[in-house]
């Protein structure tokens, strides 16, 4: 059995990763493969990564005890899983698409959306403070705008009125310099910041779900700053918009 949990996980796994994926989701979601029936799809695991999703939102923000922020952290790494488990399952099958990529991820931004009005929610009716809900209202705008133009910075229109995109992983301008590597190591730490899964049950164990709160919409507020200011710096300057290419009925095939 653990045998052919191991063999699952090296043949489903990504070759790049984060620590959460590599030493706990991926692994546990091995093992949840052995007992998918051969009939379900992975979209279908993706709807219902969505579903535990949403029962995880209504259990943090409506059972206000510790016990049931842990029960909703549990519930919320859960839908994390099946989220790992549609993508391992399609990579085991040969199923991968673009179109399943895209619905992960706008499930993901979906979980994000969720999870964000929930504990402000939570926060709000635990205390009757009304900054809870005003930080909430504004937070989950700006997960929004951040959302938004990350989806318009990966359009193929947007990346032809610049050079090429950097590759992944690759260092900043600057190379090895002070300046450069503080650079890599703030986007480091907001790459984990927004990656709520590696630390939500931690902090629920703590019964300090503020610090999920602020801080990862304080990344966000950040990162939508950051984006727009490059947007706004790529084609605000002259001749910065391509030639618009013909519609798709007025090409020659």
């Amino acid at each position: 059995m653990f045998d052919q949990i191991r063999q699952t996980y090296r043949a489903s796994r990504k070759q790049k990763d984060i620590f959460w994926n590599i030493y706990v989701a991926r692994p546990i979601a091995a093992a949840v493969l052995q007992v998918v029936p051969r009939g379900v799809t992975p979209n279908q695991v993706t709807f219902a990564a969505l579903g535990a999703a949403a029962l995880a939102g209504v259990t943090l923000a409506l059972w206000r005890t510790w016990t049931g922020l842990v029960v909703g952290a549990v519930l919320l790494e859960a839908s994390y899983v099946l989220d790992c488990v549609d993508g391992q399952l399609a990579r085991l099958r040969g199923q991968t698409t673009p179109v399943g990529a895209h619905l992960d991820f706008l499930m993901d931004e979906l979980k994000a959306f969720l999870y964000v009005s929930a504990i402000a929610l939570r926060l709000w009716l635990s205390t009757d403070r009304a900054l809870y809900l005003i930080v909430g209202l504004l937070g989950l705008a700006a997960v929004a705008g951040a959302i938004s133009l990350t989806t318009f910075m990966r359009r193929p229109e947007y990346l032809a009125t610049g050079g090429a995109p950097a590759a992944p992983g690759a260092a900043p301008a600057g190379g090895g310099s002070p300046v450069a590597q503080a650079v890599r190591l703030v986007e480091a730490g907001g790459r984990w910041i927004v990656h709520y899964p590696s630390y939500f049950l931690y902090l629920a164990l703590l019964n300090f779900v503020e610090g999920y709160f602020f801080v990862y919409l304080a990344a966000h507020v950040l990162y939508l700053g950051r984006a727009l200011l490059q947007i706004v710096m790529r084609l605000a300057r002259p001749g910065a918009t391509p030639k618009a290419a013909a519609p798709p009925e007025e090409r020659v095939s």
